[in-house]
């Protein structure tokens, strides 16, 4: 008994050293996908998925000019709030399309509760 009772202390302290750290990022960026027409497509978070306790995958539709390029990806956490960052500098000549690419970000270590989602571009 006292082992299984150390066994949960070691344990929670674990976690709690891990969730202490921050979270961490993985960014990927799909291409262009033209089966999307991103006129008319609601873009935005379209889904949130708990892996477990502490990892998080959200994957994101946007829309952007089809000679921009998306170079990567960040956020910032305001309270419940997290801001889905993308990096995509404005095009010097565009035109005259715009198109979908989906994002994921995959969170770890991160505390598992309720969010909100914001975008945010980064010129």
């Amino acid at each position: 008994m006292k082992s299984i009772l150390t066994f949960g202390i070691v344990s929670i302290i674990l976690l709690s050293g891990c969730i202490q750290q921050g979270p961490g990022l993985e960014f990927s960026a799909g291409p262009c996908d033209e089966s999307i027409d991103a006129y008319t497509e609601d873009l935005g978070v379209k889904e949130v998925t708990w892996i477990d306790d502490t990892t998080l995958v959200v994957t994101v539709l946007v829309g952007i000019n089809c000679a921009e390029e998306i170079e990567g990806g960040d956020f910032r956490i305001v309270g419940n709030t997290i801001i889905l960052q993308f990096t995509s500098p404005q095009c010097e000549t565009c035109t005259f399309c715009v198109c979908a690419h989906e994002l994921t970000y995959k969170f770890t270590n991160l505390e598992k509760k309720e969010y909100q989602f914001e975008l945010e571009r980064i010129l």
